[in-house]
């Protein structure tokens, strides 16, 4: 799994977070300071006004919530389902475009392990530069790694040192995916992109033909149909579209009912898989 080591977090006793560095020593807020000096993860600890902080190991969640973005990331429900429905696991091989700022590329990884990969297009440079430098927080690209396709060479000087216990099993490539895909024999290409009914045709010769499976985030339902409308034509099979709803709880001593507010709408996800095809090399008729 995706290591934090590099980072610690710290939540007062308000519940407000604090991602900090793992060499930082002391902290202050308005409810004053406290020593983190020779101080483990899972220890309490008060200010010197008395007010109660927790030190503790982030998680991956923690860690993008906190991580510096471009553009709006995919949020944990949509990430959820991409994952959970192609059924992403350890050892595979998956294609993404666009990178983005990583968040999804971060959790990408997590689920394909150390002996999986991740290769990740993005067209932007100034896009990917800022997704290498999150990626790299967490141990996913190694110290002085290229970003292939980028002519300059990418800016290492606030890069921390390696991690033995670092997954570095991303790569990263500038390149625009509706020209084509280069790598063949992939697990599973995943998608978030304005125009994914042009990539599908080169999303088919790249996947493993035994176990391909593609997942694809659009906004708007338009979207969504183009998209499954190209995935029937170039021959996907199982083909599912989604929307994922989030709506937390309130319990309190008088009783529980719905949040007045919630996660809405953020996006359609559509997946499929390759569907085999015949000894003649022809998809096989429904």
């Amino acid at each position: 799994m995706v290591k934090t080591l590099r980072k610690k977090l710290l939540v007062d006793e308000r519940g407000k977070k604090y991602l900090l560095k793992k060499e930082v020593e002391r902290f202050g807020n308005d409810l004053g300071v406290v020593d983190l000096k020779d101080v483990k993860e899972g220890s309490a600890l008060k200010s010197h006004k008395g007010h109660t902080f927790y030190l503790l190991e982030p998680t991956i969640y923690d860690i993008v919530k906190k991580m510096k973005r471009r553009v709006t990331t995919l949020l944990p429900k949509d990430i959820g389902i991409i994952i959970t429905y192609c059924g992403i696991a350890d050892g595979e091989t998956v294609v993404e475009a666009g990178t983005g700022s990583g968040a999804l590329t971060i959790y990408l990884a997590n689920a394909v392990g150390k002996r999986g990969k991740v290769i990740t297009y993005e067209k932007r440079p100034e896009f990917a530069k800022v997704a290498r430098e999150n990626l790299a927080s967490v141990g996913l690209v190694r110290k002085g790694q290229k970003i292939i396709g980028l002519d300059e060479d990418v800016d290492t000087l606030n890069e921390e040192d390696e991690d033995e216990d670092g997954l570095y099993n991303v790569i990263q490539k500038i390149g625009d995916v509706t020209q084509g895909i280069e790598e063949r024999n992939v697990d599973v290409v995943v998608l978030d992109l304005p125009d994914p009914w042009n990539v599908v045709e080169h999303a088919k010769k790249a996947l493993n033909k035994a176990k391909g499976r593609i997942a694809i985030y659009v906004p708007y339902i338009e979207q969504a149909k183009k998209s499954v409308e190209s995935l029937k034509e170039h021959g996907f099979m199982e083909i599912r579209t989604v929307e994922c709803l989030v709506r937390d709880i309130e319990i309190s001593e008088k009783g529980a009912r719905p949040s007045p507010r919630m996660i809405g709408h953020t996006g359609y996800i559509v997946i499929a898989r390759v569907k085999p095809e015949d000894v003649d090399g022809e998809c096989e008729k429904e």
